[in-house]
């Protein structure tokens, strides 16, 4: 390599280290959702989320990305772009942005938030700051506010809530066990969290509803942002089929989480303290 090249590529490269290092740093807060590729579900839910942060944090550029390489590429077979982590980070240094917040709308801390962060250590050196939040329910405090809005919805005589997670088989899928014992604890006790792939199980909740023989009818509720495939198939075909074989009548309600405006300020809390913008 020439002299010549070497001094080029390093002004290159200066140039994209002082790049947005200006009087008053470039703020900028990016949303990372697991994403979607249904337009619908999309405009109700995590659209929502990224609108309302927008909206909250007035001096901050606001962006989102989708963690899901599914989705991306579901989204750009329809000449939709929408950048992963890493790449909407990169994209943001190249704008001149030196200071970052970076808030994933995952629910526990499982394999998708850890691939936010890992998109924040990768690119973290280019920025003068960069600060990773925790997901919805990170904390005993975070799982207690969502527990106050999941006990809001309505439940009959005779019928129980079960509200139906994702879950995975890593520790975290415990964050589950954490929201179906806080119901419990406080009084709720026709409300129960269960999961898809992880622990507690459609079994094990069935377990816990004959605990109530005046139980005759059950609400499935997706504890999932979005009303997806998983709500769609998983959720009120599979599971409800398990409860139908117990003798419950089910219904499936149809909502993502996230068209819940109390769990989208949820959201908006976890920015204003990663950003310290407390109100």
């Amino acid at each position: 390599m020439g002299i010549k090249t070497i001094l080029v590529n390093t002004a290159i490269l200066m140039a994209i280290v002082s790049c947005g290092q200006t009087a008053e740093a470039k703020k900028a807060v990016l949303v990372c959702h697991y994403g979607s590729s249904n337009d619908d579900t999309r405009s109700r839910t995590i659209d929502l989320i990224t609108s309302d942060i927008a909206v909250a944090m007035d001096g901050y550029e606001v962006r989102e990305a989708y963690i899901s390489p599914v989705v991306r590429r579901s989204m750009a077979a329809r000449n939709l772009h929408i950048d992963s982590p890493t790449d909407a980070l990169l994209r943001l240094r190249a704008d001149g942005y030196d200071t970052v917040y970076v808030q994933s709308t995952t629910l526990i801390d499982g394999a998708e938030t850890a691939e936010v962060r890992l998109a924040c250590e990768r690119t973290g050196a280019f920025f003068s700051k960069i600060k990773c939040g925790e997901p919805l329910c990170y904390s005993p405090c975070d799982c207690e506010a969502l527990v106050s809005i999941l006990a809001e919805e309505p439940c009959g005589k005779g019928e129980a809530v079960v509200y139906a997670g994702h879950g995975n088989m890593l520790p975290s899928t415990a964050t589950y066990c954490m929201l179906d014992y806080m119901l419990a604890a406080k009084g709720h006790d026709n409300y129960h969290v269960s999961t898809i792939e992880g622990y507690p199980s459609a079994r094990c909740t069935v377990g816990e509803l004959r605990r109530n023989k005046n139980v005759r009818r059950v609400k499935l509720v997706p504890l999932l942002l979005v009303c997806g495939n998983h709500t769609k198939g998983d959720i009120a075909v599979d599971f409800a089929g398990e409860l139908s074989a117990e003798g419950y009548e089910t219904e499936t309600v149809m909502r993502g989480l996230a068209e819940n405006a109390a769990v989208r300020a949820l959201y908006v809390n976890k920015v204003r303290r990663l950003t310290g913008e407390h109100q």
